[in-house]
């Protein structure tokens, strides 16, 4: 065979070759939609190539992009193609970690969409960038720093151009984690990471992304590559749709229905809030999507079961990392399985199957792995191809992650059926260590919020005096209940000593910069709990 390089030059040249009718539509800062073709998006990437050469971007150079999901992010997606490295900064970050992902990354120039330039003013003084370009429709804007418009960087440059033969194993794009606890690590991306991901992110088996799709693109393109999905849209050829800034849930049913979308993914509170806002809009729902995506953590059952029943739209859950690209399983029922109700959607709440091509083992803490019975808990680790190697410029914590064998340790909590589903149970700080035993605090949350009053739940394990730790249930209350109401609700779905010691009512829980439920919060909020 031949020894063909696997990079984005492919994607790109294939859009325009084959779909160079297919259209692409954005979201402006002002709320009119932008659209042209991949044809013309070729061309646009051709312009963006000669700009970033003439401020000296050369082979291996970052090219830092801090915005939202727009036809200029997906521009900039393609960097890579002339040897650059786009490095996708996650907005919602504090401003400090904003700053050490910058640098970090040693970003030559920095993309800004205008909107968020005041986030920028605030370090400018904290971070070594040669460069700065505004993104959005104006030739000018008016910044506290040095800056050029987007639109007048690429105007008037050549339509094409010659593209350099890069090896596979170039790198092509860089992402930091959220950095929950300490600093953000860096995470590299390969051109034959990025392309195998796609193609098998594409398979009916996983996303199941064609040519006929219309793709809203909800996940954000500032973390983990939108999940790929903007170059696995982009290889099929599938017309492309882009919300911009700050999208709410009618912006996003309204683009669902406008422009027929049949693809979207996002975490499960973007599919709460879409969910309230077609209840209160019956009249909304959208025609064309059948399925969506999810990922992040697990979708609740109600939620899983009020898309299916009520809108006849299946939630398929997803599960991946920054380190993974992010795709590491997906869940679809096998076509034999013969499932009732109940158990369909007790298996929906597992994360699924893994992906074509990745290896992975689920090991106890004595290394052995544990059986195929559903049970039996350990920490999923992986390999792979499309599966990081190390952390960007951090030895310390890539031996904290990576064995000494080549495997990536997710820290993930994790069971297997005799099916090969994967469920996560919990993280490994956040599994609870009681008695001996582990207790695991995703079963119930998820438990908790079945209940028709519960809004959001989260458990976390509090230091005991006798047990090691307890679980303590944090909840947003929708309407009045007790915590007698709700321990009775629970009783018979777990074992006694499962059940939280105790339920405290908040008016919302704290959230990480990527949707999740940050824990590490509330433990410090409740840490002397059994001390009063």
């Amino acid at each position: 065979m031949m020894g063909h390089p696997l990079t984005l030059q492919n994607f790109l040249m294939r859009s325009r070759d084959f779909f160079g009718k297919k259209e692409i539509v954005s979201r402006e800062l002002d709320g009119t939609l932008f659209r042209y073709t991949y044809r013309e998006f070729y061309e646009r990437v051709c312009r963006l190539a000669h700009a970033l050469e003439e401020l000296g971007v050369g082979k291996g150079d970052r090219v830092g992009t801090f915005g939202w999901n727009t036809h200029r992010h997906l521009e900039l997606y393609f960097t890579p193609c002339m040897g650059a490295v786009y490095h996708t900064i996650n907005i919602r970050l504090f401003p400090e970690q904003i700053a050490y992902i910058i640098n970090h990354a040693n970003d030559r120039v920095l993309f800004i969409d205008a909107d968020l330039v005041p986030l920028i003013e605030q370090i400018r003084d904290k971070i070594n960038v040669q460069n700065f370009v505004i993104m959005g429709k104006e030739k000018s804007y008016d910044t506290k720093f040095d800056s050029i418009a987007y639109e007048e960087l690429i105007s008037g440059k050549p339509r094409d151009y010659e593209w350099p033969l890069l090896d596979e194993w170039d790198t092509a794009g860089t992402a930091y984690t959220s950095g929950t606890t300490g600093l953000p690590k860096g995470v590299e991306y390969t051109h034959r990471g990025l392309v195998l991901h796609s193609i098998v992110a594409a398979l009916p088996d996983e996303m199941g992304l064609s040519e006929k799709d219309n793709v809203l693109h909800i996940v954000p393109m500032f973390h983990a590559n939108a999940w790929s999905i903007p170059f696995a849209a982009t290889m099929v050829g599938a017309k492309q749709v882009f919300p911009g800034s700050q999208p709410t849930p009618q912006v996003l049913v309204d683009l669902m229905n406008s422009e027929k979308i049949t693809f979207t993914a996002g975490v499960p509170t973007i599919w709460l809030m879409v969910y309230q806002y077609l209840k209160q809009n019956p009249d909304k729902k959208p025609e064309h999507l059948k399925e969506v995506i999810s990922g992040g953590s697990a979708p609740p059952v109600a939620l899983i079961k009020a898309f299916r029943e009520e809108f006849g739209i299946e939630i398929i859950h997803a599960y991946g990392l920054t380190e993974t690209t992010p795709l590491v399983t997906l869940n679809r029922p096998k076509s034999y399985l013969e499932l009732d109700d109940e158990a369909y959607y007790q298996l929906k709440t597992s994360q699924g199957l893994i992906a074509p091509l990745l290896e992975m083992r689920i090991v106890k803490e004595d290394g052995r792995e544990v059986e195929w019975n559903g049970k039996d808990m350990g920490e999923l680790i992986l390999k792979g191809p499309w599966i990081a190697k190390e952390y960007f410029k951090d030895i310390e914590k890539t031996k904290e992650k990576f064995t000494e064998d080549g495997w990536f340790r997710t820290e993930d909590i994790a069971v297997i059926d005799e099916e090969g589903y994967i469920k996560i149970v919990d993280r490994v700080k956040d599994v609870i260590k009681s008695g001996g035993e582990w207790i695991s605090s995703v079963d119930l949350e998820n438990a908790l919020m079945a209940h028709p009053a519960v809004a959001e739940a989260t458990v976390i394990g509090i230091e005991h005096p006798k047990w090691q730790e307890r679980p303590l249930a944090v909840v947003v209350r929708t309407q009045d209940v007790t915590k007698e109401e709700l321990i009775e609700f629970l009783k018979p779905k777990f074992a006694k000593w499962w059940l939280p010691d105790d339920i405290v009512f908040i008016d919302e829980i704290p959230k990480t910069s990527v949707g999740k439920f940050d824990k590490k919060v509330l433990r410090e909020r409740f840490k002397d709990y059994y001390m009063k």
